[in-house]
């Protein structure tokens, strides 16, 4: 059996079985956004992309018509993540968003003892659906919220939460930004199934989040301070603008288990931007990939 479905198999028992930990969605807690990601997450106070309301519902303040973003990520060998975002312009002061992310983890082999061939195959799906608002203040400051429902299914398993996240950005000079939000805020959920004995409670997988950034020409750098699990996360990030057609990036993510560095680029032609960007993981995790398609008509 592939070392990946041993690991999404061990995941699974975990929270299906009532082990110590209780914090679910796991696969949803994955960087999303391929700009995002290749700067290391640093991006709770960067106000010009779509996906950025997944880390701050706040920041969808240059949005003048709409956008939409279609992201595909390939995480380690055999999980699938794909994304659909949009924002568009309600009023001079408010903009709508929302979006839709799914996971899947596809024939994951079950086992109940060792054998040659496994017992039976199923599936792992996580999706998040959300919609919400961005209200611009005034030209420097603006504030978020959006609000939606986790789904997880888990073979025979399955459970949901309502979620709200809260957000500001702020303009402070033509040059600084600084941003703040908590998302993923709601109660916690049980997987259940019939016939069996609920899970335990499952915390969502809320982030505490402020950050700054400072544009200096074509030059852009980002830090961001999190709280993740009540562990504190740091993200950095630069990004260059190299040509009208071409930007490239660079971050770095500390007190992280198994990744750390992480890059990407835009490739820019009028309406249309392709971003990518690669995330290395260690102890044998391999490289994640993530694309993302945005257009605005």
């Amino acid at each position: 059996m592939k070392k990946i479905n041993i690991l999404l198999l061990l995941l699974s028992l975990c929270l299906v079985e009532q082990a110590a930990s209780q914090d679910g969605l796991a696969l949803l807690k994955t960087g999303h956004g391929a700009r995002e990601s290749g700067l290391g997450e640093a991006v709770v106070s960067i106000a010009d992309n779509v996906n950025g309301a997944n880390y701050n519902p706040a920041v969808i303040t240059s949005v003048k018509q709409f956008t939409a973003s279609f992201g595909h990520t390939q995480y380690w060998e055999n999980i699938n993540l794909e994304s659909a975002f949009f924002a568009s312009p309600l009023s001079s002061k408010i903009n709508l968003h929302g979006g839709i992310r799914f996971a899947a983890v596809d024939d994951i082999e079950k086992r109940d003892n060792p054998t040659a061939d496994p017992d039976a195959l199923f599936e792992f799906h996580d999706v998040s659906l959300k919609t919400g608002f961005t209200y611009l203040k005034n030209e420097k400051l603006s504030f978020g919220f959006a609000f939606g429902w986790f789904f997880e299914k888990n073979e025979i398993w399955s459970g949901s939460a309502f979620n709200v996240d809260l957000g500001m950005h702020y303009q402070t000079s033509e040059n600084i930004q600084l941003g703040a939000a908590v998302t993923n805020l709601g109660s916690s959920f049980q997987l259940t199934a019939d016939g069996r004995e609920n899970s335990n409670e499952i915390s969502l997988p809320t982030k505490y989040s402020v950050g700054a950034n400072y544009y200096y020409g074509k030059y852009l750098g980002a830090i961001d301070f999190a709280i993740v699990d009540d562990e504190f996360k740091l993200h950095l990030g630069t990004e260059a603008d190299v040509h009208e057609l071409l930007k490239v990036r660079a971050g770095y993510m500390f007190n992280y288990d198994t990744k750390d560095f992480s890059a990407g680029a835009t490739f820019i032609k009028r309406n249309i931007k392709i971003d990518y960007a690669f995330v290395p993981y260690s102890n044998d995790l391999g490289t994640t990939h993530l694309f993302n398609f945005t257009f605005s008509i």
